[in-house]
């Protein structure tokens, strides 16, 4: 599969790479990959989620393809809620999607592709130097298109964006690399929620990077869903900076495709900014999905939550991997740390690792996991009040799943992902 990317990369770097881009680094972020290959359990980050072997067999050949589809419809917009709508189709901006006027909240909104913008007061996002994080790596050599905005200070959007990342993947087109960079300006609030949905019958491998500064005083909140088929692979790798006295908000609802794994490194760089990171994994038929978390508290006064909470059935695995990280100027540090599991039949595994890493000695930290069945007797007295096994169960999974559901402090779209939930849990038998 190397050299299947190889060969799609000299390609791609000839055809593709505009005039205003580097190509060295283009360049360079490839031969990172190469050094490395795709991630395997040797990698402490990757020890309970073997990529290499996932991604072998669920894509049989990795294929980039620029072409575009200018006849592109999609209507399957989410009706729940008023929105901002913003789409992409096949790894490109489609300029049919909202209409910005950059007077009302934003100083700017730009699609990579034929930028001429220079971005580099708020550190750059076209290609960040490289981690030793392959998929990092693989997503600058190959990243076709993206977005940028920044708001303007002091705004309150009143409704949220919504990024519909539509595929309709080939046997000659099903590798896709986008990457998002949002300033989020001093004393203004905004929520997005990142919607990927793939339309076609092709399993794809998407790989996206994000990049979002919280200014002064700023809120944010994002929130990640996905309707992915059953061999789509998912990697979503998020760098978050905030300073003093934001706030981020993060829920990511994983239910869909083969493999995702969102990886987030969160990084609180200013006194009394604030992180909180929950979500759920609902999963069945093989399905694999792994939130992975850093929470670098590099301030005093700084506050982390976490609250994970997964369902795991049909030989499907979850893995939570997180850490908080306490630098010695971190004093007053608040971090707490919770992710809790049901396995519905033996062959389903859950793999937790909660680290604390703490260089400080005030502060409060506190992690924890579990893992095990349902209650039998809550199940038997449920059967007892006129239920059937059935509906005993799901009413119990769907109270264990809207405790996390719960910390959504967007009413709008609370309410949407418990319809959501209700719609899964209807799916999980």
């Amino acid at each position: 599969m190397i050299e299947e990317l190889n060969k799609n990369f000299e390609i791609f770097r000839k055809t593709y790479i505009p005039k205003l881009e580097d190509e060295k680094k283009r360049i360079e972020a490839f031969k990172d990959f190469e050094k490395s290959g795709f991630p395997n359990k040797k990698l402490e980050d990757w020890k309970f989620s073997d990529f290499s072997s996932i991604i072998s067999n669920k894509i049989e050949n990795i294929k980039v393809s620029l072409e575009r589809n200018k006849n592109f419809k999609f209507e399957n917009f989410i009706k729940d809620f008023d929105h901002i709508k913003i789409f992409f189709f096949n790894g490109f901006f489609v300029e049919k999607g909202e209409k910005f006027d950059e007077k009302k909240g934003f100083n700017y909104v730009t699609p990579y592709n034929g930028f001429k913008r220079n971005f580099s007061k708020e550190g750059g996002f076209l290609i960040l130097p490289n981690s030793n994080n392959a998929l990092e790596s693989l997503n600058n050599a190959f990243f076709t298109d993206g977005l940028s905005i920044a708001t303007k200070k002091n705004f309150e959007f009143k409704k949220p964006i919504v990024i519909y990342n539509i595929f309709e993947g080939s046997k000659k087109n099903n590798f896709f690399n986008n990457k998002i960079h949002f300033v989020i300006s001093e004393n203004s609030k905004l929520d997005i929620m990142i919607y990927n949905i793939n339309i076609g019958e092709e399993p794809i491998f998407f790989n996206l990077k994000n990049t979002f500064y919280l200014k002064k005083n700023s809120i944010f909140k994002l929130y990640n869903l996905s309707d992915f088929k059953k061999n789509d692979v998912h990697y979503n790798f998020g760098r978050y900076f905030l300073e003093e006295n934001s706030i981020f908000e993060n829920f990511n609802n994983c239910y869909s495709g083969g493999f995702s794994k969102s990886d987030l490194v969160c990084s609180l760089n200013k006194e009394y900014s604030s992180c909180f990171i929950n979500g759920v994994m609902l999963s069945q038929d093989q399905n694999h999905h792994e939130i992975k978390t850093l929470i670098n508290h590099n301030e005093k006064n700084t506050k982390s939550y976490q609250k994970i909470k997964s369902v795991l059935n049909h030989s499907s695995k979850g893995v939570f991997q997180g850490k908080i990280k306490v630098s010695p100027e971190a004093q007053k540090t608040d971090g707490y740390q919770l992710s809790k599991a049901l396995l519905l039949d033996k062959n389903s595994e859950f793999d937790s690792k909660p680290e604390l890493e703490i260089y400080a000695d005030d502060v409060k930290c506190s992690h924890g996991s579990t893992s095990g069945n349902l209650d039998e007797e809550a199940i038997f007295y449920l059967m007892s009040r006129g239920l059937d096994k059935y509906e005993a169960k799901k009413l119990l999974i769907k109270g264990f799943l809207t405790d996390a559901i719960e910390t959504i402090t967007n009413n709008e779209i609370k309410k949407y992902f418990l319809n959501k939930l209700e719609n899964n849990i209807n799916e999980h038998r």
